[in-house]
């Protein structure tokens, strides 16, 4: 996720169950200027039993990833597109699951994230494309993938990193005027119908089936922050989808149960 950091950095050890405490604490200054590590992605995916366009409602709603995201401290999202501009019709893109042109979508949201000890606070770049099943969220130095032309159809355009507001911390302070945590951080959620073949599913038990893949890249700002978290960096992804499962079966229901419903009745 990457853009300007308007809120001030927060670096504390996180308590949360899922993530390894760390007792570690590093200088606020060095005399020796480490290179940044290069950019690490990590990726996790599940084929769940649901129509995409109703997981990709619940990705769109970046307000609640604080509820049920394990590595998600804060989610609020500040800023959305006018409904002017927030989606073609449907005559226009075919693709598009969401359909009328009243619906607004976020567009900058301040999100917390970290896991193996870290954690920092950015306001984020959101870039919601319906077409290609994206909702993602950029903070740091880094640049959406995603096609302006994609962009163009949603209103959207990444104007990249804003310039970062000068050091207000006072010495002292235990707040940190050496930088963030993370150079950069990108989260993409991409949900798409189920494509038939894969793993043996055939075209009609692939229906009403969708793909859901999860990538995080990111790139920390010192490769102290790196081999800290490497014990638990692997986990995050699979944490992280495995916690959008549970949401959809609580949200949408268990599909199995309807199915085992319907035979009841058709045995009768």
């Amino acid at each position: 996720m990457s853009t300007a950091r308007t809120l001030t950095p927060t670096r504390r050890l996180l308590s949360t169950p899922r993530t390894l405490q760390l007792q570690l604490q590093l200088p606020r200054r060095t005399f020796i200027t480490l290179p940044a590590p290069p950019p690490q992605t990590l990726t996790a995916s599940r084929r769940l039993p649901y129509l995409h366009t109703q997981l990709y409602d619940l990705i769109a709603d970046v307000d609640s990833y604080v509820t049920f995201l394990p590595y998600c401290q804060t989610s609020r999202v500040t800023h959305w597109t006018t409904p002017s501009s927030s989606s073609p019709s449907p005559s226009q893109d075919p693709q598009d699951p969401q359909g009328p042109s009243s619906r607004r979508w976020p567009t900058r949201a301040d999100l917390t994230a970290g896991w193996g000890g870290f954690q920092e606070t950015y306001t984020s770049r959101l870039f919601c494309v319906p077409a290609l099943g994206i909702v993602e969220a950029i903070s740091g130095d880094a640049r959406t993938l995603i096609p302006a032309s994609e962009l163009r159809k949603y209103g959207l355009v990444d104007p990249g990193p804003s310039p970062s507001p000068s050091p207000t911390s006072s010495p002292g302070s235990g707040e940190d005027d050496d930088g963030g945590v993370f150079k950069s951080l990108v989260t993409r959620w991409t949900v798409t119908p189920a494509s038939s073949g894969r793993g043996g599913v055939g075209e009609e038990s692939a229906a009403g089936w969708s793909d859901v893949r999860l990538s995080i890249r990111y790139q920390f700002a010192n490769p102290l922050y790196m081999a800290v978290s490497a014990a638990v960096a692997d986990k995050v992804a699979p944490v992280m989808v495995e916690a959008f499962v549970e949401r959809a079966r609580r949200i949408l229901g268990d599909p199995g149960k309807g199915e085992k419903k319907k035979s009841a009745e058709a045995l009768r």
